[in-house]
């Protein structure tokens, strides 16, 4: 890889790391100073000794106010920026500052709804009521898919309510993560509220989780690196856990098969499918199953595979070279095991050959059992089932360890209703893709997919980073 060059009065450590643009992979990004355990240690000194939550609402609010306008100011070079780390499209790119910008504004009018209750009391001139107040220190562990909204989603209702936040941006994307925080002092916003550590040592992650001053840990990621947060996290840690997806759409014999069609393309290889929410499979009734495949396929076939920087593209790069070895592995074994690739998209001329290209590819006739159609893809691969009918595609999904988002395509609003009620998922669409979510209600999954059964998002975010005291007054 290229070294960036060295700016005046920098001090260039020996332990410095650099981000890489995946669709050019010899080109350095951003550079960072991966954490020691000494780091996080110091970290969590600087955010327990802050005085953020002795801050009126109106003064967080208003900070939280101006770390979106700073985003939104600064959102064409944020959004070449998450290209560069991350590749996804520019236009995608600048849609994730804005959604990160709308967390943040929400989360201003969080600052006021920090409330308590007044109850019932069976003792007579006793007066009871709860106050709810912040945690204290939280720390975040956020992803490289979606750098800079998924961690807005974190940190703005944990600053809303008064807490402190460790920042722990995924390395992929550390340029991007560097910027929030850049983002966040511009506002107002005091630099022990949000210490950042870079990096993956492994004896920093432990030394974060297992101090006790970090009252909750939000994460968003892989069902392994959840596993293992669990398994190092304090006793008395609260969690948030948003974890794998293993989604699926359900299309049924009276779907409007073209703007289904639509949304499942959408859904499966938006963001080169490395999104948790996903389409990785779809389940379709018998009767429709070859027209569905059919304009399926003419869909993937206008897909255009380049760089996320080039007007032409519509599917950027997969972020990551482990990303891009696992994913051509898949994609051999799938074939060698018996399934059939119905499209592939095409790609643009001009792009670096060894940028790590991933064509969206749509598959069927994939063996059980196959790892194509048991675990969580989060690439641009999709297979179609085709099924009996809507109670099979539900079983199917019974079947799953995991449920965070699916879809059904249906005219009918009875089937509707009963899929959005039966289906074992967090999150359920109807006649849309799987992917996409507002910031305002609660985002999380069921069963494998979430840990601690705490959603993001909206007003419920305030759950998971408050504690709530119940008092009894009697005069």
């Amino acid at each position: 890889m290229h070294p960036a060059p060295t700016l005046p009065g920098e001090d260039v450590r020996a332990t410095e790391s650099w981000t890489t643009d995946p669709a050019r992979p010899s080109r350095s990004v951003s550079r960072f100073r991966p954490a020691t355990a000494v780091d996080a240690r110091a970290a969590v000194d600087r955010a327990a000794a802050t005085g953020w939550a002795d801050t009126t609402p109106a003064r967080r609010a208003a900070v939280l106010g101006g770390i979106a306008e700073q985003l939104e100011a600064d959102r064409d070079e944020l959004a070449d920026l998450i290209t560069r780390e991350e590749g996804k499209p520019l236009g995608a790119a600048r849609g994730e500052v804005g959604k990160a910008a709308e967390q943040f504004r929400l989360a201003a009018q969080l600052a006021f709804l920090v409330e308590g209750t007044t109850y019932p009391s069976e003792t007579p001139g006793t007066f009871a009521y709860t106050l709810r107040g912040p945690l204290g220190v939280v720390a975040a562990v956020t992803p490289w898919n979606f750098p800079l909204s998924l961690a807005a989603r974190k940190i703005a209702p944990a600053l809303a309510a008064g807490n402190a936040v460790v920042f722990k941006p995924s390395p992929v994307t550390a340029g991007t993560g560097e910027r929030l925080a850049a983002a966040a002092t511009a506002a107002g916003l005091p630099d022990d509220a949000m210490p950042v550590l870079h990096g993956h040592d492994p004896q920093a992650m432990t030394t974060l989780l297992a101090d006790p001053r970090v009252r909750g840990i939000s994460f968003t990621g892989s069902d392994q690196v959840g596993a293992a947060i669990r398994a190092q996290a304090h006793g008395q840690a609260r969690l948030q856990l948003e974890l794998g997806g293993r989604n699926c759409a359900v299309v049924c014999a009276d779907a409007d098969l073209e703007r289904a069609a639509t949304d499942i393309v959408t859904g499966a290889f938006g963001l080169t499918g490395q999104a948790c929410t996903s389409t990785d499979r779809v389940l379709v009734a018998r009767p429709v199953a070859a027209e569905l495949m059919g304009l399926l396929a003419e869909r993937v076939r206008a897909l255009t595979v380049g760089p996320g920087d080039d007007p032409a593209t519509t599917t950027g790069p997969v972020a990551t070279a482990g990303q891009f070895r696992r994913l051509e592995a898949l994609r051999a074994s799938a074939v060698e095991a018996g399934a059939r690739i119905v499209a592939s998209a095409g790609a643009v001329t001009d792009r670096d050959p060894d940028g790590f290209w991933v064509p969206p590819t749509l598959f069927t006739e994939v063996p059980t059992g196959h790892p194509l159609v048991t675990d969580e893809v989060f690439g641009p691969f999709c297979t179609v089932l085709p099924v009996a009918g809507v109670d099979e595609a539900l079983a199917v999904l019974d079947d799953s360890t995991h449920g965070l988002a699916t879809a059904v395509h249906t005219t009918d609003l009875a089937v509707a209703h009963r899929f959005a009620a039966t289906a074992p998922c967090g999150i359920v669409k109807i006649n849309g893709p799987t992917t996409g979510n507002g910031v305002a209600p609660p985002f999380g999954g069921l069963r494998a997919s979430s840990g601690g059964g705490f959603p993001e998002g909206g007003r419920q975010a305030l759950d998971f980073v408050t504690d709530v005291r119940t008092v009894y007054l009697t005069p």
